[in-house]
């Protein structure tokens, strides 16, 4: 149980891998629990891009490893090193993930396949990792970035809907098998949120982005800043006895 007397909000001094950090929400998310006094090891296959974003990291005791999703015992060596590296693995924020749209007769098979090696197997590889790390310290925090995608239903979204919705069924799998172990497993699901990636493949034109807003309910994007609280709850004492949710930041998207 949380000490009241504690911040339960806090992660200060927590060892945090932030898979995907080098672009977008992961980032943006490094920085801020950086700010907030974690270690941030930023794990990322763009090493200048990875490098220059820990660089930026407010703060001090961060580091950069690399990490490939696609590379599955390169993934247990990743997390083994930064671990070793830092003597601890309190949490692991997955935000890797790609998303391949198109309508499904058009989509490439093995844009398909990819879409889900990356947003699922390597998801699966990465917390499978994590676990055994934080079986050995009897603890610890495992959050996804899933999508509201996960539960609602969009044209040429065959690819990046199907493996969210995996992952969202993943965590749900992973954090019963693995609650004796103290080890809790979450996801957060954001709305449409402009990022460079989302800005060049969803909202690439006028009538995306009008078709995009009109399904939020609050009227408005998400914003990098939405996430953070979740991510908080989700990392600190607030969140000890939660497990297996897929926590939506959407604006009432899902509502629809």
């Amino acid at each position: 149980m949380p000490d009241v007397n504690a911040d339960l909000f806090s992660v200060e001094g927590k060892v945090i891998l932030v898979a995907g950090g080098a672009r977008g929400l992961g980032r943006y998310l490094a920085g801020e629990l950086a700010a907030h006094g974690a270690h941030v090891v930023l794990a990322d296959r763009l090493v200048d891009e990875g490098e220059a974003a820990v660089a930026e990291l407010p703060g001090s005791g961060h580091g950069f490893q690399f990490l490939d999703l696609l590379d599955h015992h390169g993934v247990h060596a990743a997390v083994a090193q930064a671990e070793a590296s830092f003597g601890a693995l309190d949490v692991v924020l997955n935000s890797a993930g790609i998303a391949a749209i198109a309508p499904a007769m058009e989509m490439d098979i093995t844009d398909f396949e990819r879409t889900l090696a990356v947003n699922v197997t390597g998801a699966f590889a990465l917390s499978r990792a994590a676990a055994a790390a934080m079986r050995r310290r009897e603890g610890g925090r495992i959050v996804h970035l899933a999508s509201v995608s996960s539960c609602v239903v969009n044209p040429q979204y065959a690819a990046y809907s199907t493996s969210k919705a995996a992952l969202s069924q993943l965590v749900r799998i992973l954090a019963l098998e693995w609650a004796e172990s103290g080890i809790t497993v979450n996801a957060i699901g954001p709305a449409m949120t402009p990022t460079p990636l989302t800005e060049v493949q969803l909202l690439a034109d006028e009538e995306s982005r009008r078709k995009a807003l009109g399904k939020i309910p609050m009227g408005r994007y998400g914003r990098p800043g939405d996430l953070l609280g979740a991510l908080l709850l989700l990392a600190s004492p607030a969140g000890s006895f939660i497990t297996g949710q897929t926590l939506f930041v959407d604006g009432g998207r899902t509502l629809l």
